[in-house]
């Protein structure tokens, strides 16, 4: 592939600053390359770059660079130095079609393992790029926040994302309902802050927690909850629940048949899975009394920034006390008094910020 490369009089274009929203939005000015242009570069130097993406000991912003000379583009300001990082950040800095493009070429040259879109302002084209960034099977962590037009259903099925952040998406409940329900097992931590969710977009991640996943972090932060009522069905998605002696020899005897199938595959010499086996619910004993225990591995649920009320006090006490002691739930900025607040605080200490 030949390089050519730019004119010598022809200077990179600076970034340039603006207020935007009381907030500072960094405006990088794209360069003149056309789509059209691009693609047609690319059709014909096909074999060159398949041989650029097959060799592994070339970096990714070396192979960057070197079509960026070839088409006389300049790089965007945010992928300078970044030839090592594991992660990638385009925060309130607009990001044009072709940045995105060259990211996607040679994505499997780089170390990446996130990305950081944050107020971006894109267009619907360059959305579609960044899905197929997203899709890339070494990228765990996605933040695409502050992003109105984003279709977050595109995330549903990227089974590589484990860390997904979607604050300021203006989401509400009618799209947060089918993303739960298409979205796979493997999410730790689920960001969905500053949106419009209300109790019928809550249910929905209660049904979600409700089946097998993985889930360690919610975050609903400043959104449209505006009661216990709301949550009821989220906070009986985790914790500990008492149980009876009867209910506690129905799980014993589920674990004497789990027992008896692994051994039967043992014996035959037969591989299984967690799926084939017989599911046995989680339990501990507690000053002589059984509990199950939902979703073990959750951690953290962040409820600030919402409207729960005083008149909301002893359920959520209730609700506290059957956390365990590695899970945590923030109350700040709610509408409880502060007698409340204190009562909580030196109740439940370190599970509850309030």
């Amino acid at each position: 592939m030949k390089k050519q490369p730019p004119p010598s009089s022809q200077q990179p274009q600076q970034i340039q600053s603006r207020i935007i929203q009381k907030e500072v939005f960094w405006v990088y000015q794209a360069q003149s390359v056309q789509q059209s242009a691009f693609e047609q570069y690319l059709t014909l130097n096909q074999k060159e770059i398949y041989n650029l993406q097959q060799q592994q000991q070339i970096g990714f912003m070396e192979n960057i660079q070197q079509v960026s000379n070839s088409i006389n583009n300049h790089i965007h300001p945010c992928l300078q130095n970044n030839a090592q990082d594991q992660f990638l950040r385009f925060n309130s800095i607009n990001v044009d079609w072709l940045t995105l493009k060259l990211i996607h070429l040679f994505i499997n040259n780089s170390n990446l393992m996130a990305i950081d879109f944050r107020h971006n302002r894109f267009t619907n084209q360059e959305l579609d790029v960044v899905y197929q960034i997203f899709a890339f099977q070494r990228i765990i962590k996605a933040f695409i926040e502050y992003n109105s037009n984003v279709n977050i259903l595109k995330l549903c099925p990227l089974y590589n994302l484990e860390f997904i952040y979607l604050r300021g998406n203006e989401i509400e409940n009618n799209i947060i309902v089918q993303f739960m329900g298409n979205l796979h097992n493997r999410v730790r931590v689920l960001e969905l802050g500053v949106n419009k969710i209300s109790q019928e977009g809550v249910d929905a991640i209660a049904e979600y927690m409700g089946k097998q996943n993985a889930l360690e972090y919610l975050g609903l932060a400043q959104n449209c909850i505006k009661s216990f009522q709301d949550i009821k069905l989220l906070t009986n998605s985790f914790g500990k629940n008492r149980i009876t002696t009867e209910e506690f020899s129905k799980i014993q005897e589920l674990e004497q048949q789990r027992e008896l199938q692994i051994q039967k595959f043992q014996k035959q010499k037969k591989k299984y899975t967690e799926e084939m086996l017989i599911q046995v619910p989680p339990y501990v004993k507690i000053d002589n009394f059984n509990y199950t225990l939902q979703n073990p591995q959750f951690k953290l649920l962040n409820l600030s920034d919402n409207q729960l009320v005083e008149q909301d006090r002893d359920q959520i006490d209730k609700f506290l006390s059957r956390l365990l002691d590695t899970q945590s739930v923030v109350l700040t900025n709610n509408l409880f008094e502060h007698s409340t607040r204190a009562k909580l605080r030196k109740k439940y200490k370190k599970c509850v910020v309030i």
